[in-house]
């Protein structure tokens, strides 16, 4: 996008060394789940990017990212590795976050084959958060069938607190390239893709490396 290269070329201005450039690049996320697309940021804070599209920041008041993201890998040579992200849900005036737990849950179908994109957005050091804010795209991924998690713990007072946790799996580009007919199977491998799947269980290969190797005779 040249809005945000000629940003980049803004910060850069005149500057002579890497000590007079001081901005901060932050990550975006587009989920686009079916009927329902989300936008997420690294930062505090929501802001409007150029094309008009409100991002949610995930950095509570604390410091703390409700939002855990993994670090993104080339993808070029051809490997397809398994990205895990994950939400916290927060706790928002007004809204039961336990309701919007259960509805979260309910609507999981709109996850799975859908379309997870990140973008890169450029902050200068000390400016706040402004309306048309270029970004950039840096990496699309599909996401597989989600997960939910509810947890109790304590705080520092001994207040029990219970959080509400959203995850789930996502591949790039590159996944499927090899998937061939007559493949082979393995149980951890079977495991995984059922697992990407949303099936809780999946036994189908369990048993095949005491198979390997025998001959069986058909009556």
């Amino acid at each position: 996008m040249s809005e945000f290269y000629d940003q980049i070329d803004e910060v850069l201005g005149e500057a002579s060394d890497v000590t007079d450039i001081v901005a901060t690049v932050r990550k975006c996320w587009f989920y686009d789940f079916l009927d329902d697309p989300v936008r997420l940021w690294d930062g505090q804070g929501n802001f409007i990017d150029a094309n008009g599209n409100e991002w949610l920041g995930t950095v509570d008041a604390g410091g703390g990212n409700l939002h855990k993201t993994p670090a993104l890998q080339d993808g070029r040579d051809g490997t397809s590795a398994s990205y895990n992200f994950s939400l916290t849900i927060p706790q928002i005036p007004g809204e039961d976050v336990l309701a919007l737990y259960n509805q979260l849950k309910a609507d999981q179908s709109k996850v799975y084959g859908r379309t997870l994109t990140c973008y890169l957005v450029l902050f200068k050091e000390g400016e706040g958060l402004r309306p048309n804010t270029p970004i950039s795209f840096y990496k699309q991924m599909t996401m597989f069938s989600p997960k939910f998690d509810e947890t109790i713990s304590r705080n520092a007072a001994g207040t029990v607190v219970r959080s509400y946790v959203v995850s789930l799996v996502a591949k790039d580009s590159n996944h499927g390239r090899s998937d061939t007919p007559d493949r082979s199977y393995a149980d951890t491998m079977q495991k995984r893709r059922a697992q990407q799947l949303g099936v809780s269980v999946d036994r189908g290969s369990e048993y095949l490396a005491l198979l390997a190797n025998r001959t069986y005779q058909v009556p």
